[in-house]
């Protein structure tokens, strides 16, 4: 039954890069098998399936031999790991609409990750602040995750590797496919340092409805997704809604005031995105998370802080939180808690908004 399940999932990934729609969703409590055996008018009713989609599966069905795409992709170094199978990600499986099965080169780390996205024309300072953010995190061990594009992704890759750390590059085409060209070296660093993944089989093209589909995934194998630079509309955007679709943190790096660069990175700092201005900080929680000394998402606080006040510091997060929230973070009953955080305002540690949340200030 298993290797069965496993070949209706191989199965579904393939109709779905053909439908251009998630199919697993519509399954409801359908067993994926049944794709395989129930008959196509039924099913297309079951799954309110459009008539160029049951076409697209009645192919599928006639040309459809597991063992030879096993063969085919075992032949090239590339793995398949579908939702039945124990090595899938397990922080993927948690989104709304994991992929089917991942086409897999290399290996994908199961260690603290972040996601490191934004523009494919961003200026000199935004490369520079993504290869800085991507070495920084390599250094100290946690995945660099981004789309291995031209601009911030490939900076962050750069980064990584240049440190010598993890990194992850999600395709938005074809697990075989160099996309864009001039990113070959990149994508073999990437293959030998960590992996690359798709949810797309051999030979699938770089289409432009597969890019915003693909930023899921980005999304879901990360504890952190980070927008260094993105304009109004940005597929990094898109990353970062699905980001906290699925409960990750979001982060954002503040751009120059009306910088049309930065506009959408802007607007998530305005909406309560984490305000990253301190990379060795950053760096820091997420380095802290992966040995579990502090929750993911939890800010240190400097040394030479009374104990009570560095308890409570480390319960304010750099999004806007709220007092019950550090209070629950830190453990400090609301009595002690509310002259230390007056305490932390005075001396600039964290700033209190205007609906009485607090949010960290500080640099170590």
């Amino acid at each position: 039954m298993a290797a069965r399940e496993k070949a209706a999932y191989l199965f579904l990934s393939l109709l779905q890069a053909r439908v251009g729609s998630s199919v697993v969703s519509r399954l409801q409590e359908l067993a994926p098998a049944a794709l395989l055996e129930m008959p196509s008018g039924q099913l297309a009713a079951r799954m309110k399936m459009t008539e160029r989609a049951v076409q697209v599966l009645e192919d599928l069905r006639r040309d459809f031999d597991p063992r030879a795409v096993h063969e085919s992709l075992s032949r090239r170094g590339i793995s398949v790991l579908t939702l039945d199978d124990a090595g899938y990600p397990e922080r993927l499986k948690e989104i709304p609409d994991p992929p089917p099965a991942l086409f897999v080169t290399g290996s994908v780390p199961g260690t603290t990750a972040v996601a490191l996205v934004g523009s494919r024309s961003a200026s000199t300072t935004g490369i520079e602040t993504a290869r800085t953010l991507g070495r920084a995190l390599g250094e100290r061990g946690v995945c660099v995750v981004s789309g291995l594009a031209l601009g911030v992704d490939g900076a962050a890759h750069e980064g990584a590797l240049e440190a010598g750390g993890p990194t992850v590059g999600v395709l938005g085409c074809g697990i075989d496919v160099v996309y864009p060209r001039s990113n070959r070296g990149l994508f073999e660093g990437v293959r030998g340092n960590g992996a690359l993944v798709s949810e797309y089989y051999l030979g699938e093209a770089p289409l432009a409805w597969r890019f915003p589909a693909r930023n899921r995934i980005i999304a879901g194998l990360c504890d952190a997704v980070v927008v260094i630079q993105a304009p109004h509309k940005s597929g990094a955007l898109i990353t970062a809604r699905h980001a906290l679709e699925c409960g990750r943190d979001v982060w954002a790096v503040p751009g120059p005031l009306g910088a049309s660069e930065c506009r959408g990175s802007n607007r998530l700092l305005a909406d309560g995105a984490g305000v990253l201005w301190d990379v060795r900080e950053f760096v820091d929680v997420y380095t802290q998370a992966t040995v579990g000394h502090v929750a993911p998402g939890a800010p240190l606080a400097p040394a030479g802080l009374p104990e009570t006040e560095a308890k409570v510091l480390s319960g304010v997060g750099f999004e806007p939180t709220q007092v019950d929230v550090v209070a629950g973070r830190s453990g400090i009953e609301i009595r002690e808690l509310l002259p230390a955080l007056t305490m932390l305002e005075l001396k600039g540690y964290v700033a209190r908004n205007p609906d009485g949340a607090f949010v960290r200030r500080s640099s170590l």
